[in-house]
């Protein structure tokens, strides 16, 4: 049996075999994830630990190369040297004894300095070496210090006669027992210019065994091998035997630290450098790659040993569950089998074909149901229509049809509503993605179902399109109760606001009386037929009952239609004056009159409209041309008001043209007054500077005097002046004064009190204050300013 299914390639063994290597994929993953974590925390461990032990020889070797560096600095800078290496002492009768006197410094600084092997000073121009307390030849102090067969006199002279940066380089060194000893040198040379060969070089030396001893420690905490180097990469010191060629200078990074792997002395191993905070050099220590990772070796092989166990259990535990859970899924196939002709092929697995055997008989009972509903749909709104028109098919009883279309009804008392969706394009412009038709079955679906739901709370009701309306067939549960009419006038103004507020839709409804029978089913419909015919007195989006309609129908109420020739009139005069709330309260009072008092039949609320529609043509005519634009286009309103369906309607159209009228006729009212006004302004204050060049010598002239003349309050005469003139009243009355003072100085030889008393100044000391006030001078400076 298992060979057959195997030989299938979508055989469901396969897919829950995949799924157990999917689940025991699971462990495996988790422990390979452990050991990436671990192994990352153990390699971030230890490198840490090296960078640690990186910089604690960083910190120990610049303790020890501070003191050189120091050293030179105090060497390079004495003045004594530098009066040496670039003055030509040389020729100089003192030359000899400033070099006792140097040599004499540098035994000074051998006892500052005991932790340096020793150093020198080499005078190139001289080739004399200064060392502490001595002053030999060149050749002497080479021979003294450095003689050996691998480092030529030549090769020392050449390092210190070159120019070149100040540098850590690795050189021999003799001792005073004859024996030589590695050392590392600093030197630096005394260069007045870069073009020439400096003048000088300062050798600073440091005997490699003092800097083991100092990294002993570090080297015994890892294992491995610590090198100091040079801006070169050349080894200036090692904790182990190494040769003395560059090592690994292509791999060092200018990064101020990291690590790298390489091949060192036969084995891998990690590099780790960290560059010097105090010079150019770095500090590097090399440890075997078994040494770093021995514990993530460690973690690796109980990570595999995990992993390959997993795999051996959970593959017996597999092959146990895919043979006991197949059993069942074997069974199900061959009874689905036995009961149709459909087999399972290559390209479907047993699941998909059990699943493909009930879908096939859900479908075929869905599909039937469907076909049931959507014919009984269509079947039950033809009845309802017929039985709403009268047209029942008197072989069927309506009784033994009702069950057929799923209908049922608990007493004999009826009746109809009407719902007429007055603005739908809200509505529509919220539905995106469907046609015009498929938004419109959309919305009267809404209604219906919103209409129903709402009815259904406390009697029966069913949703049926007739004659592009809806209509609802209402069934009262308890029959007998009075208020139903009120309870149904209710529920319909629930379900109209909520249609409005959350879907946009508006709709006039109307509402039948009750009837006693369902036979009388065809009277409610034409009932509230006629009631929808209201809709042109009472206005859009209202809810109107037959019952209501009727009663007033009855009453004993005067009839009459009022529009008489004055009040029409009256409102085209108001039109032209621009007075909009005495227009509003004529046409408000027309259209109340009719409506609400007269309560005008239909064709004479037809013959209304048409004559409101005729005064406001005869009213824009008599304005004239000029008032087309600012009226908003005459002929558009007209045809506004022409296509108006209620009276509510046109009255807020008619409403809306009369502020629109009286507001433009008004504003032109208003243009024409502000004219007036100016040129009255104009000609008060014209008249007003005439009297004050008339009577500026009267010395009695002041502001409430001008405003007795022209019979208006001194300080409103004031305001008006200064509106009109941008200046006071009492300012031009005294610079006019001013103006006839200053003539008079000029032109005549008087006496400032006759001036005074002249140009209208009670004294002579008024005069002078208002003088130089507005001329920033006295009358008497003036004077003297005229003649000169």
């Amino acid at each position: 049996m298992l060979n057959s299914i195997w030989m299938k390639r979508r055989s469901v063994i396969l897919t829950w075999l995949f799924s157990y290597v999917a689940i025991l994929l699971l462990p495996i993953l988790i422990g390979v994830f452990v050991y990436r974590e671990s192994n990352a925390a153990l390699e971030d461990e230890i490198h840490r630990a090296n960078d640690a032990l990186l910089k604690q020889v960083r910190e120990i070797m610049d303790n020890e190369f501070e003191s050189v560096l120091r050293l030179n600095t105090e060497i390079t800078w004495n003045t004594k040297i530098q009066d040496l290496m670039y003055t030509n002492k040389l020729k100089r009768d003192d030359y000899q004894y400033s070099l006792y006197q140097v040599a004499m410094d540098f035994k000074l600084y051998k006892t500052f300095y005991p932790q340096i092997t020793d150093f020198y000073v080499y005078y190139s121009m001289g080739d004399t070496g200064l060392m502490p307390g001595l002053v030999r030849s060149g050749k002497d102090v080479y021979e003294q210090v450095h003689n050996s067969p691998n480092f030529s006199y030549q090769d020392w002279l050449s390092m210190l006669t070159s120019r070149k940066e100040p540098s850590f380089v690795p050189m021999v060194y003799r001792s005073l027992s004859g024996s030589m000893h590695q050392s590392i040198a600093h030197i630096s040379y005394f260069a007045s210019n870069t073009d020439t060969k400096p003048e000088g070089a300062v050798v600073i030396l440091v005997d490699e065994s003092k800097l083991l001893t100092a990294l002993q420690n570090v080297q015994l905490f890892n294992g491995g091998e610590v090198l100091v180097l040079n801006k070169e990469n050349q080894i200036l010191l090692s904790s182990l035997e190494t040769n003395q060629q560059p090592v690994l200078t292509n791999q060092f990074a200018s990064d101020e630290q990291g690590f790298f792997h390489e091949t060192y002395n036969g084995q891998d191993s990690v590099f780790y450098y960290i560059s010097s905070k105090k010079t150019n050099l770095k500090f590097v220590t090399i440890m075997p790659s078994a040494l770093v990772w021995q514990k993530a070796n460690n973690v690796r092989w109980i990570t595999y040993i995990s992993i390959v166990l997993s795999i051996l259990g959970g593959s017996l535990l597999t092959f146990f569950f895919l043979k006991k859970n197949y059993n069942p899924i074997r069974q199900l196939i061959l009874t689905f089998k036995g009961e149709s002709n459909e087999q399972l092929n290559d390209g479907s697995n047993e699941f998909q074909f059990i699943q493909h055997m009930i879908s096939n008989t859900v479908n075929e009972k869905e599909q039937a149901n469907i076909r049931l509903k959507q014919q009984n749909h269509l079947l039950r709104s033809n009845f309802m229509n017929r039985l709403l028109k009268g047209r029942v098919d008197n072989q069927i009883p309506i009784e033994d049809a009702l069950p057929a279309f799923e209908m049922h009804f608990d007493s004999d008392e009826f009746a109809v509503l009407l719902f007429y969706v007055e603005a739908n394009e809200l509505f529509f412009s919220s539905i995106s993605g469907k046609n015009d038709h498929e938004k419109a079955k959309l919305l009267q679906f809404i209604v219906s179902n919103v209409v129903e739901d709402i009815m259904n709370t406390k009697h029966i009701a069913y949703m049926t399109e007739i004659d592009d309306m809806l209509a609802c067939m209402i069934n009262f549960r308890d029959s007998g109760q009075a208020g139903r009419l009120a309870e149904l006038r209710q529920m319909t103004e629930e379900a109209q606001q909520f249609l409005k507020m959350k879907f946009q839709i508006e709709l006039t409804v109307s509402i039948s009386n009750i009837h006693p029978s369902i036979v009388d089913l065809s009277i409610a419909y034409k009932e509230s037929v006629d009631a929808m015919e209201y809709k042109l007195i009472m206005g859009r989006k209202e809810i109107i009952s037959f019952h209501e309609i009727q009663n007033e129908a009855l009453n004993e109420i005067p009839q009459g239609y009022y529009y008489p020739l004055q009040v029409e009139q009256q409102l085209i005069n108001f039109l032209k004056i621009g007075e909009y709330d005495r227009a509003k309260e004529t046409l408000d009072t027309i259209v109340d009159r009719n409506l609400k008092i007269n309560q005008i039949s239909l064709p004479l609320a037809r013959c209304l409209m048409f004559d409101l529609v005729s005064t406001m043509v005869k009213a824009l005519h008599e304005i004239g041309d000029t008032q087309e634009e600012s009226s908003g286009g005459s002929l558009k309103e007209i045809e506004k008001l022409t296509a108006c369906e209620t009276m509510q309607d046109m009255h807020e159209q008619l409403t809306e043209m009369l502020k629109e009228v009286c507001s433009n006729n008004l504003a032109k009212r208003k243009s024409t007054l502000i004219q007036i006004r100016h040129h009255d302004l104009e000609t008060l204050a014209q008249n007003i500077v005439s009297f004050i060049q008339e009577n500026y010598h009267d010395a009695d002239m002041n502001i409430s005097l001008i405003g007795l003349r022209f019979d208006m309050k001194s300080t409103y005469l004031s305001k008006l002046f200064r509106e009109q003139t941008g200046e006071g009243l009492l300012d031009y009355i005294n610079k006019v004064r001013i103006v006839k003072a200053k003539e008079l100085i000029e032109n005549q030889n008087i006496t400032l009190n006759e001036i005074a008393s002249l140009v209208g100044f009670s004294d002579v000391n008024a005069l002078i204050r208002i003088f130089k006030k507005y001329e920033g001078v006295t009358p008497g400076k003036y004077k003297e300013m005229y003649l000169k």
